[in-house]
């Protein structure tokens, strides 16, 4: 894995930070879908992803999913995993799969 890999890695750990709070807030007011920040690695993406809570606790089922954007995945970091309308799944390769599950909030990261 190289440095541009780590940033990579690292910038979806925090979007995934972010959601893992908004998901907090939307657990406490009983709501079954939202809006979530897009988890991809791209610098300055701010989008927003339509997700139901089933979905968004699917994909943090495992700390090396992200969810983003159709187009936002980043080949050489990432595979695509699933495909839904819209947005997709990409779980990260061996070296920046190891950062994600080292910052993941649900693995005491």
């Amino acid at each position: 894995m190289d440095e541009r890999g780590e940033r990579i890695a690292r910038n979806e750990a925090a979007y995934r930070d972010v959601n893992e709070a908004i998901e907090a807030g939307r657990n406490q007011r009983a709501a079954k879908s939202g809006a979530f920040v897009c988890e991809c690695g791209q610098l300055g993406c701010n989008q927003l992803v339509e997700l139901t809570l089933e979905e968004y606790e699917a994909v943090r089922a495992n700390p090396r999913t992200f969810f983003m954007l159709e187009g936002h995945d980043i080949p050489d970091v990432e595979d695509v995993v699933e495909r839904h309308d819209g947005w997709i799944v990409a779980e990260k390769h061996p070296g920046e799969a190891a950062i994600a599950e080292e910052l993941d909030p649900r693995s005491g990261g």
